[in-house]
């Protein structure tokens, strides 16, 4: 057999930040980069829609932090931000709301001045307000069209039933139909007065004088007393099913709970989840498209939190090919929980990983969604680096009693989008179809 060339990638080092804080707590991270030639400030509170009251009041909320503040209308603002060579973006997810700009470093003091406008001074002007409710409520239509869309939301409900995590991102169409503009102000300030907030600059700046503007300019912003969701607890196995639509394709999402990014074993379960399905050349992408070509592709995805972690494997096939995709993936994942992986397998996911770390620091911004990663689960500064550092000591037999831990098939979670019909009759040899509504359709 041929062997896997060896290409060997330069050892990852993650910039070394400086952590300081705001008078009432706010966290601030600088990552200084002396060879870039852009600035990245971000600016977060750990709020989203898993602490939402209303469904969809986190997504209008982050849409209107770009939308003009107190000082300038949305026009002016766009003008503001244009005259800089910068872009701004909002920043919105379970557990992250916020802002991003992105500019020159001879611009350093405006760029800082414009982000504290968006985060202290929001207009939530009522114009602005209906043209965002407007575009989120024509957003619905085109993702329900999905089954992409609609696997994922059924795997979610069924990663994580009766839980924030499980909402969806955008509320529903009734939820955000309810919305008055007043509800996301009032939110808001709740989130100003009391929200966990972190301010994260990367790029090229003088650490002295960007820590004393952002001290100044962040103030007010606190290290928050706003509660919490509850830990999410580990799921029973289940298997989801739901009506697709526009295609024939049966769209699938299998995957199991994982560890945190603070357990002693997520290295071994992220270059496992790797080697079995994280890139290319991947154990069960190179057997269900290049040897058996049920699929344009097979890929899976490890995330992980503060406290939880999930993997995900994504794929489609046709209604025909369904019983013989389910039966591969099973004895794969059967193999991916009870035997080692080769040499050659774990090396090519470990180089895969260290090249995706270092295209991670390529750039400011790049840089920013690691550093908003570090904040927001608070972990160390340097805990890429000694990730990186672990997965080059893990051999296959190091990863063997996580693999029989994590990915146990009796923990699997299967949704799959397609006919229901056919859907109840092929799944129903791997455990009992659940028929999943979305609330999304539910009005």
């Amino acid at each position: 057999m041929t062997k896997v060339p060896r290409l060997e990638v330069p050892q990852f080092h993650f910039p070394e930040p400086i952590s300081i804080a705001t008078h009432n707590g706010a966290g601030i991270l600088l990552v200084p980069m002396k060879t870039a030639t852009t600035i990245s400030l971000a600016v977060v509170a750990r709020e989203g829609y898993s602490t939402e009251p209303i469904g969809g009041l986190a997504a209008l909320t982050a849409s209107l932090l770009v939308c003009g503040t107190r000082q300038r209308s949305e026009a002016d603002f766009v003008r503001a931000i244009d005259r800089l060579g910068a872009t701004i973006q909002p920043l919105m997810s379970a557990q992250k709301i916020g802002i991003e700009i992105v500019g020159l470093p001879e611009h350093l003091a405006e760029l800082v001045a414009l982000g504290a406008e968006c985060i202290l001074e929001p207009a939530f002007d009522p114009t602005e307000f209906e043209k965002a409710k407007t575009r989120l409520l024509s957003s619905f239509p085109l993702a329900l069209s999905q089954s992409g869309y609609r696997a994922e939301r059924i795997f979610s409900k069924l990663r994580f039933p009766n839980h924030p995590l499980s909402r969806p991102r955008n509320g529903t169409p009734t939820s955000v139909a309810s919305i008055e503009c007043d509800q996301v102000r009032q939110w808001y300030q709740a989130i100003l007065r009391e929200g966990k907030w972190h301010v994260l600059m990367i790029g090229a700046f003088d650490p002295a004088t960007a820590s004393e503007l952002l001290v100044r300019s962040f103030a007010t912003l606190g290290a928050g007393t706003r509660q919490q969701p509850t830990i999410a607890p580990d799921p029973p196995s289940a298997v989801g099913i739901g009506q697709g639509l526009l295609t024939e394709q049966v769209e699938l999402r299998l995957g199991v709970p994982t560890l945190p990014y603070t357990s002693d074993g997520y290295p071994a379960a992220l270059l496992a989840s790797t080697a079995f399905a994280g890139h290319f050349r991947s154990r069960i992408n190179l057997l269900v498209r290049e040897q058996q070509g049920l699929t344009y592709g097979a890929f899976g995805n490890l995330t992980a939190g503060k406290h939880t972690g999930t993997f995900i494997l994504s794929t489609s096939t046709t209604p025909a090919n369904l019983p013989l995709m389910m039966t591969l993936l099973l004895e794969q994942w059967q193999r991916l929980a009870t035997e080692p992986f080769t040499e050659d397998e774990i090396h090519a996911a470990r180089q895969f990983l260290y090249s995706s770390f270092w295209r991670s620091i390529e750039t400011p911004d790049a840089i920013g969604s690691i550093a908003i990663t570090l904040a927001l689960d608070d972990l160390p500064p340097d805990y890429y680096t000694r990730l990186l550092t672990t997965l080059e000591r893990l051999e296959p037999s190091h990863l063997l009693s996580v693999q029989e831990q994590v990915f146990a098939p009796a923990r699997l979670l299967i949704a799959a989008v397609g006919s229901l019909e056919h859907l109840q009759e092929v799944m129903a040899r791997y455990g009992t179809p659940q028929h999943v509504l979305l609330e999304e359709e539910q009005q």
